[in-house]
């Protein structure tokens, strides 16, 4: 690389050592310059565009990597100076070469790790936000811190195996490490690992109306990696682990819509006209349902008589709301009003009583006597 003349001088291999390095100076300076340039230009016509995103993110890498070179070069033109005074770094430059070799792994690591972040961040930008699924949008923020955790340390264990270092051992370490740690944190693991289950099904979204098996009931606020919020009917919030909700029994109410069947049971003495009893109890029911906001006037309520109680004909009233809430209110102002119109059309709901019979002739009576 030297002319001969520079390599015995003192002063003309470090002038051009020095130069070569200025000179990529300069040429790390212009391609900043040149590539800020043309992201402004595509700025102009693609704001957003995939392209201006990985070019910005490229650009560090780039001048970086061209300033790095040259202080390579600086120092490889160094050890061709035969001058004595530059013999305490002659020999050094298969060094300087197997770490320039690495260093090119790390700025590829470095360059990979910077263009899938930015590849992220346009599709949560561009894609995830217009799309109905909510599973990118929370995938993809995970994708994106995952990636420098991945490739980083990749990258480093593939340069240290370059300039001769046993990775043996690190990687053996790493494993037993990575056992401690999985051992340590199984909880959390275990959380995580359903809650990708639960937000890649997506059966349980924000919003919905959940109940679990013998467990808390509300509306879902929030679906995270390690536990999901909701707000029960008490206005509190309830923090569930994944790990426990996807072992549990779920009842969604908002799904498959958020319309739910509900009913009010009730019964009515023997001697009452049940072909009364059901034209009256229809009236309340689509009456309820029709002045009330949260009624679903499209399924027509029912009655239907269910068995022959102790003290009643037991029967309930089918009728359907736009959510679980409006089935609770609804359900009570027809329990109400239904109580108000058998009591003004004279219907009979017994207390539990009992009726005995005894034979005749046996003397017995049912009213108390003296003492």
């Amino acid at each position: 690389m030297l002319p001969e003349f520079a390599r015995t001088s003192v002063i003309w291999g470090p002038v051009i050592a020095m130069g070569i390095f200025a000179a990529m100076l300069l040429l790390a300076l212009g391609v900043n310059l040149f590539v800020k340039q043309a992201i402004n230009q595509r700025k102009r016509r693609s704001p957003d565009g995939i392209d201006t995103l990985m070019m910005a993110s490229l650009k560090g890498p780039v001048v970086l990597f061209i300033v790095i070179f040259g202080v390579f070069l600086w120092f490889i033109t160094l050890t061709e100076i035969t001058h004595p005074a530059f013999n305490f770094i002659q020999g050094w430059d298969n060094y300087a070469r197997k770490v320039w070799l690495a260093v090119i792994i790390l700025e590829v690591s470095f360059a990979a790790s910077h263009l899938l972040q930015s590849v992220v961040r346009w599709y949560i930008k561009q894609i995830a936000s217009r799309t109905a699924s909510t599973v990118d949008n929370k995938i993809a923020p995970i994708i994106s811190r995952f990636i420098p955790a991945v490739i980083y340390p990749l990258g480093i264990l593939v340069a240290l195996d370059t300039v001769g270092v046993s990775i043996n051992p690190l990687l053996a370490g790493m494993g037993i490490g990575g056992i401690a740690v999985a051992l340590a944190l199984s909880p959390t693991i275990a959380s995580y690992i359903a809650g990708t289950y639960i937000v890649t099904e997506g059966r349980i979204k924000e919003g919905d109306y959940i109940e679990l098996e013998g467990g808390p009931a509300g509306f879902v606020l929030d679906v995270g990696w390690r536990s999901t919020t909701v707000r029960s009917r008490f206005n509190n919030i309830v923090i569930i682990p994944n790990s426990k909700l996807s072992e549990s029994i779920i009842t969604n109410y908002s799904a498959p819509t958020p319309v739910l069947t509900g009913s009010v049971e009730c019964g009515v003495s023997y001697e009452s006209n049940l072909d009364e009893v059901e034209r009256i109890s229809l009236e309340v029911a689509r009456q309820v349902v029709k002045e009330s906001p949260v009624g679903y006037e499209e399924f027509e309520p029912r009655v239907r008589f269910a068995s022959f109680g102790d003290s009643n004909i037991d029967f309930r009233v089918v009728f359907q709301a736009t959510d679980r809430v409006g089935s609770l209110e609804i359900q009570s102002q027809i329990i109400k009003r239904l109580h108000q119109r058998f009591i003004g059309e004279g219907i009979e709901i017994n207390y539990p009583v009992r009726k005995l019979l005894f034979p005749k002739g046996t003397g017995q009576s049912l009213t108390p006597g003296p003492g």
